[in-house]
């Protein structure tokens, strides 16, 4: 029984080690030794429509047009879409100023998800490219030419720009800026090396004659999106200087509802959709060093802590065939690690968040996060309606 456990032990250990370590280093090597470069043409101007769902986003949505309206792109090939899914909070009204400014409305009076508005606009879209964007972030002024200039290499189908999170006084600002540093230089790497399989809404251009309408039920539209574009042997690169500017969540609470959501979208892509199974060898290694395992963190994490636990137990009680010291260094340092988040969590509470302590919270917050996602897959429990992520 020992060994099998040692085995449990190390095995969740170095699948951990794999997806946030290994994985990532493999990928910088890849990029740097045997590059896939990407053409690109910084004078190409495809039509391009932007199409933004939204839902009772009357705090944010003037400024995200505000934001539209003055990009640098030629007018005569941009078309903006709004893609109103029954919002009750004014939405329609502060979209509708803008009709003069080049932004059209498209009203679902009945609430039916994002991905129904994701289609309806993808019906009304007359540019080659589209551009899906959230109602949150901001744009810098050219990253529409910028995302634009890849669709010069015909084997890409899939643009995706880089998100900086905007500072803000609370505890979750600044370790997830954390994260999407280190996202995009993963994102990086991969789309130096083939494709990557990480997207994001805020900032997501696709061929239109690509796209295939999706499944209404479908809770994470852009992942599936990219799927379908590679399954049609085409790459998903990544373009860092194309730049959306969005809030971090106000609170830990509220990420945690965002990334429980997003986890039950992933594994209903990966497993219900078949995503999993991919073309090629090299797309899924991707699929399951990147998005398999990640959401699979918090099973690795339990695996590993209650191994090691029966281990010292064993050990404890005489029953362990190997030195005890090890399993209980690790042990305490497993302990020490959740102590810590617990100390985060108590700090934002308490309303003083702690910039060191809320790393350790962030990262257990959302594998907490990603095991009600699974949770919620294994129980077709995830609605398909999304909830506004509060940012203030």
């Amino acid at each position: 029984m020992a060994s099998l456990l040692a085995i449990i032990f190390w095995l969740s250990g170095l699948l951990l080690f794999w997806t946030y370590f290994g994985y990532p280093a493999l990928m910088a090597v890849w990029a740097r030794l045997m590059p896939r470069p990407i053409v690109r043409d910084n004078a190409l101007t495809p039509t391009l429509t932007i199409l933004i769902p939204a839902y009772n986003e009357a705090d944010v949505i003037r400024r995200k047009l505000e934001n539209t309206v003055s990009l640098d792109y030629p007018k005569d090939k941009l078309q903006i879409l709004v893609i109103d899914d029954g919002s009750t909070d004014g939405t329609p009204d502060i979209v509708r100023e803008f009709a003069t400014r080049g932004v059209t409305l498209i009203q679902q009076p009945k609430r039916g998800g994002k991905m129904g508005g994701v289609n309806r606009g993808f019906e009304d879209a007359t540019g080659e490219i589209v551009v899906l964007s959230d109602a949150s972030p901001d744009y810098d002024k050219e990253s529409l030419q910028l995302l634009a200039r890849n669709f010069a290499d015909p084997t890409v189908g899939v643009v995706v720009g880089a998100l900086r999170v905007w500072d803000a006084d609370n505890a979750v600002a600044k370790p997830a800026g954390m994260y999407w540093k280190y996202e995009s230089a993963l994102r990086k790497w991969e789309s130096a090396t083939g494709s990557t399989v990480a997207v994001h809404g805020n900032m997501f251009a696709v061929r239109r004659r690509l796209y295939k309408p999706l499944r209404q039920h479908t809770i994470n539209d852009e992942f599936s999106i990219a799927m379908e574009v590679m399954r049609q042997g085409y790459r998903v690169v990544y373009e860092p200087k194309a730049i959306s500017y969005d809030l971090a969540s106000a609170s830990m609470g509220d990420e945690f509802k965002r990334r429980a959501r997003i986890n039950a979208g992933r594994f209903q892509a990966l497993f219900s959709a078949g995503y999993l199974n991919a073309p090629t060898p090299d797309l899924q290694f991707r699929l399951f060093s990147h998005k398999l395992l990640r959401p699979l963190t918090p099973v690795l994490m339990l695996l590993a802590f209650v191994s090691n636990l029966l281990l010292v137990v064993l050990g404890i009680f005489g029953l362990l065939n190997m030195p005890i010291g090890f399993w209980l260094l690790a042990l305490f340092g497993q302990l020490g690690f959740y102590g810590a988040a617990y100390l985060g969590y108590l700090a934002e509470k308490n309303g003083k968040p702690n910039k060191i302590l809320s790393i350790p919270y962030f990262f257990v917050s959302s594998n907490l996060a990603a095991l009600v996602g699974l949770w919620r897959w294994i129980r077709n429990s995830q609605a398909v309606t999304w909830q506004k992520r509060a940012s203030e």
